[in-house]
């Protein structure tokens, strides 16, 4: 990274820290994304701005924070907000001023989560074939061995990361077979997904070098693997992108590329804070862990309030399509809106006792997987991955507990996720061998 690029990082760093605490001495909330704070306790900050300024501007990102869920529920589902920030010149033009050729193209040719209709319509209607719901649920079998297998390299372990052994490799591994990726490089493109995540929302220049070249390690990843599924085919989900490409579909090479490299990311990275951060929650109220020990089929509403109250995604983005008015608010075309989940999750509102981790909770209310048109293709699969990787934790091991009192979070306000979750075992077969 150029060194005029590490003092602009540099600046817009003072800049946002001393505007979000102009804004905490005016307005009594902010949510800097650069704080360690928000970092480490996310939700008294989204919920103290969602009960006194449930849509407020912020200086610092230049941007609107919206924290109620049935306003964040609205503005998904509402044509008047779009996900493609190219459509606005003058925000275009600030961000891309000093990109190179690489980024700017990157820029130019997003993945369908920052599209509008009816360029995201066209590339969910081909990509979803590979989710259908029968197709996800006849996956269970391979999901549980996966599960097992992943298990059974720590056996006799007194103490083991579930993040390491369980929660990274299974959702890594269940995507990268739908796709047609080779085992062997399952550990690579994991490293390469974590890298490409961690940056964003930082302003660590080392991480954002890692970033770029994470994606750009993927991008040429995939140019080889579709080179390789064009001359050789096979049966799977880009084979049948590639096909589908074929047939006259108006998908683009970079397209392709770059609708393999947010399955990879998307269709690994969220699971994985899931199957963690449920972890985390069930062991520090061992009377829930209980309920589920007791009865396997209270797994299902387990994990919704996991995903309730631990959201992996922390925010989405929409911009103003139009000058428009949304409770009390006057929008103009190209405002930047920042949608809370962590605040709409616990929104007192459409949750009881919001704040209160509940796996016996009726009728959970959440947006983890986010709303209407862009509503998350891989949500059955995370669920069913969840589901087994709990079910097979709880049967696989008779007794869990923490070792780490305070666990370690990810320094990211937009991805929220253990870095690592050490817990102490005792499998089931080593009890019955000392009780014999």
């Amino acid at each position: 990274m150029r060194i005029r690029e590490k003092l602009e990082i540099r600046a817009a760093e003072l800049y946002i820290n001393s505007l979000s605490g102009i804004e905490r001495l005016i307005h009594g909330v902010t949510l800097n994304p650069l704080s360690r704070d928000l970092w480490r306790e996310p939700y008294k900050h989204h919920s103290r701005m969602r009960e006194s300024r449930p849509i407020h501007y912020s200086l610092a990102l230049r941007a609107y924070w919206v924290t109620r869920f049935d306003w964040v529920q609205e503005i998904l589902r509402d044509k008047r907000f779009g996900a493609d920030v190219r459509q606005y010149k003058k925000r275009t033009d600030r961000i891309t001023r000093n990109m190179d050729e690489e980024r700017l193209h990157n820029f130019n040719n997003p993945s369908m989560l920052d599209l509008d209709p009816p360029d995201h319509t066209r590339l969910r209607r081909l990509v979803s074939q590979g989710f259908l719901h029968k197709y996800v649920q006849s996956l269970e079998p391979r999901i549980r061995q996966i599960v097992r297998e992943c298990l059974q390299t720590s056996d006799n372990e007194p103490i083991i990361d579930v993040v390491d052994v369980l929660a990274k490799p299974l959702p890594a591994i269940v995507i990268a077979e739908m796709m047609g990726l080779p085992a062997s490089d399952h550990a690579q493109f994991q490293a390469w997904s974590e890298d490409l995540i961690d940056g964003t929302s930082t302003n660590d220049t080392a991480k954002l070098e890692r970033s770029l070249e994470a994606s750009r390690n993927l991008v040429d990843y995939f140019r080889r693997i579709v080179a390789n599924k064009r001359e050789n085919g096979g049966d799977d989900l880009v084979t049948r992108m590639i096909a589908a490409e074929e047939a006259g579909d108006s998908l683009t090479e970079t397209e392709l590329y770059n609708t393999c490299l947010l399955l990879l990311v998307a269709g690994h990275e969220t699971t994985t804070r899931l199957i963690g951060n449920g972890l985390y929650l069930l062991l520090l109220a061992p009377d829930q862990m209980a309920l589920l020990r007791d009865d396997a089929s209270r797994i299902p509403d387990a994990v919704e309030e996991m995903l309730r109250y631990e959201p992996p995604v922390q925010a989405t983005r929409r911009f103003a399509t139009e000058d428009l008015e949304f409770h009390g608010t006057q929008f103009k075309r190209g405002d930047l809106l920042f949608l809370s989940i962590a605040g709409a999750n616990r929104d007192p509102r459409v949750n009881e006792k919001p704040d209160s981790f509940d796996i016996t909770r009726e009728g959970t209310k959440q947006i983890s997987f986010g709303y209407g048109i862009h509503l998350c293709l891989g949500a059955s699969l995370a669920r069913l991955e969840a589901r087994v990787a709990f079910e097979e934790l709880l049967g696989h091991y008779p007794d869990l507990a923490l070792v780490d009192d305070q666990p370690r979070w990810g320094d990211n306000a937009f991805f929220r996720g253990l870095e690592t979750l050490n817990v102490s075992t005792v499998k089931r077969n080593q009890m019955s061998a000392t009780d014999g």
